[in-house]
């Protein structure tokens, strides 16, 4: 498990970002599943919503039900895709900086992969996200690890992020960007929160009396942090 801890250094901040709908415009999961999905990829996404099922188990039945080769998968992501427009920019400029920075994500290494090359970022820290193993048209998620059982009441994860965050060195301040449902664990426990404008984890923040600011492109993310650092 020591592939899941942060690296210790002599920064003060470390940033940590969720990849899909905060990163990428489109949740790329979502998107997979509405291209190569049926009717049922509806009704999972609807327990999930609802805490019926847990995101692990959401993406073990939508990926178990996906007729998609690797090739398809490939051109799908290329074509169809796309990052925040400002992303690259604010990648840019937290490594002049000399900013430690990592992309947590519930989804998949593979298209995070593709994209950023897609993008040309010149991508220098750590992605910790789940695999995707593909036989033939056949596609089975790997996870980062294998947690069974969950404090939370979302349920397990492919990808704990309350684990990766509990895990950081004490003396860091945690800057947490996200969106999404495998958000929710982290929001109370980080130091500083971004949250997207009209996302689930801001109906959840709000819900939740949870202190954060909101952003609707990593323009502001980038003025936010800027602030926040002098």
């Amino acid at each position: 498990m020591d592939k899941l801890k942060l690296k210790e250094t002599k920064k003060e901040y470390i940033i940590l970002s969720d990849f899909d709908g905060t990163i990428s415009v489109q949740d790329v999961n979502n998107a997979i599943f509405d291209r190569f999905g049926d009717e049922k990829s509806e009704v999972i996404e609807e327990k999930l919503i609802n805490n019926l099922i847990s995101d692990r188990e959401a993406l073990k039945s939508h990926y178990s039900r996906l007729k998609m080769t690797k090739n398809k998968f490939e051109s799908f992501i290329k074509n169809n895709i796309y990052l925040d427009p400002y992303f690259k920019e604010f990648y840019e400029t937290i490594k002049e900086s000399d900013i430690d920075f990592a992309i947590v994500s519930g989804g998949f290494l593979e298209y995070i992969k593709i994209l950023l090359e897609k993008e040309n970022i010149n991508y220098q820290d750590e992605i910790f996200a789940n695999q995707l193993i593909f036989d033939n048209e056949q596609v089975k998620p790997k996870f980062l690890h294998d947690i069974q059982t969950c404090e939370e009441i979302f349920g397990p994860c492919g990808n704990c992020k309350y684990r990766l965050l509990s895990q950081h060195p004490p003396s860091k301040s945690i800057i947490y960007i996200g969106d999404g449902l495998t958000d929710r664990c982290v929001a109370g426990a980080t130091d500083f929160l971004l949250v997207k404008k009209n996302s689930i984890l801001k109906e959840y923040c709000k819900k939740n009396k949870i202190k954060h600011k909101e952003f609707a492109s990593f323009k502001e993310v980038k003025e936010i942090i800027n602030g926040l650092l002098k």
